[in-house]
C-alpha cells in the first residue's frame, strides 16, 4: 500500500464511513416501510434525509482530507 492510502484508510474515515452505512441503511428500512403504507410524505422526507446524511459524509471526508493532507 502507498502512504496515501494508508493515510486515507485510518480509524476517522473508517469510523465516519461505517456510522453513515448504519444510518443510511436504517433510513432506507423506513423508506420501504412508509412506502408500503403509501405514506408519501413520510418517503420523501427521508429520501431527503438520505441525501442530508451523504452531503454529510461528504464534508466530513473532505474536512479528513484536509486534515490529513493540508490545504
Amino acid at each position: 500500500m502507498s502512504r496515501d492510502t494508508e493515510k486515507a484508510l485510518k480509524n476517522p474515515v473508517i469510523v465516519l464511513v461505517g456510522i453513515a452505512a448504519i444510518i443510511d441503511v436504517i433510513l432506507i428500512i423506513l423508506m420501504f416501510k412508509f412506502a408500503d403504507e403509501e405514506n408519501l410524505f413520510m418517503v420523501l422526507l427521508i429520501s431527503a434525509l438520505i441525501g442530508v446524511v451523504a452531503f454529510g459524509i461528504a464534508k466530513g471526508l473532505v474536512s479528513i482530507s484536509k486534515q490529513n493532507y493540508g490545504k
